[in-house]
């Protein structure tokens, strides 16, 4: 690890087993991203008593961060999923997630027949013991999928999947995110925030990677099997070379959006960025970064990918962030 430019802070760490305190904290590590899977955390502290760390795992645990006097900030809440004692180091490291963790393990058991994503999404929140934070919808849950029912979520032959999966394609048809912040569930629109400035004075380490060739065109092709027909759609230009997904029974219009999405997504690797800075509570997974002060065309606007925050006794409190260019 390069030398830090900047000093790091040194923060307090405060671990709640639902209102009861675990102590002798030790490291901590707690990655977050902004796709459609959990946030991760692990966490070290010093062994105590074996047979009590045991009895944690699958319990809820509350980590909480200070960086001043202001007072601890909620920064996971989580389930504990594995629990590691090192007998020799007198050390236990607790793994798990953060509570999307509930909804990833819970098979889907019903249909949800005519109700809309919305109504969906705030059922399962509440039976997990989670606050809806949820946009509402006007799409019943059958008209995504009407001309199309060998990919419904819903179908018989996917009643094994699991209760994220299925909000997952929810989120994606109604162009929605889908996320678990403490013990609320999001699903609704990004809200993205004001950019944040980073600037290489305020960074530890700072890093691109630009990708020497990113195909500009997306063309998606299926067969329709209610109409017996073949789709075929393209987005962007062939000049740069096309990237090709097949996919079964999509209608046009649905070929039409997977392309643009595809395109999109293909997009975002062109310019990556990695910064490592003194750790801070404020970012936010798909929050806007604005780089400054290069004086190259480098000097733009960064959507956050994922972002690891890490606090030991050693490098004090840092954070790793890769974000990917919004232009492009």
């Amino acid at each position: 690890m390069p030398e830090a430019a900047l000093p790091v802070n040194t923060p307090q760490v405060q671990l709640l087993i639902g209102d009861t305190p675990l102590y002798g904290a030790i490291s901590l590590e707690i990655e977050q991203v902004a796709y459609f899977a959990a946030d991760r955390f692990t966490v070290t502290v010093a062994l105590g008593d074996p047979a009590y760390l045991i009895s944690l795992g699958l319990q809820t645990i509350t980590i909480g961060v200070a960086v001043s006097a202001a007072g601890y900030v909620n920064v996971l809440t989580g389930q504990i999923d594995n629990i590691r004692l090192d007998l020799l180091a007198n050390t236990a490291t607790l793994a798990g997630r953060d509570l999307s963790a509930r909804l990833i393990d819970t098979q889907v058991s019903e249909t949800f027949a005519n109700q809309t994503a919305s109504q969906i999404a705030t059922a399962i929140a509440a039976r997990h013991g989670l606050t809806p934070n949820v946009t509402a919808t006007t799409t019943a849950v059958g008209q995504y999928y009407e001309l199309d029912h060998a990919r419904s979520a819903l179908a018989a032959n996917s009643r094994t999947g699991s209760e994220w999966n299925m909000l997952t394609t929810l989120a994606q048809a109604e162009n929605f995110i889908l996320s678990v912040t403490g013990t609320t569930l999001n699903f609704g629109p990004l809200q993205a925030g004001a950019p944040w400035l980073l600037t290489p004075q305020n960074c530890i380490a700072l890093s691109l990677d630009v990708a020497a060739a990113i195909p500009s065109c997306a063309t998606v092709k299926s067969w329709n099997t209610r109409n017996k027909s073949v789709v075929t759609q393209t987005a962007g230009s062939a000049t740069g070379g096309t990237a090709t997904l097949i996919r079964p029974n999509l209608t046009s219009s649905q070929a039409s959006n997977l392309a643009a999405n595809h395109l999109s997504v293909l997009k975002q690797h062109a310019t990556i960025l990695r910064a490592e800075i003194a750790g801070e509570l404020a970012l936010t997974p798909a929050r806007p970064v604005l780089l400054s002060g290069t004086n190259t065309a480098l000097d733009q606007t960064y959507i956050i990918d994922a972002m690891i925050r890490s606090i030991d006794t050693r490098n004090g409190f840092v954070e790793t962030i890769r974000a990917h260019a919004l232009a492009g």
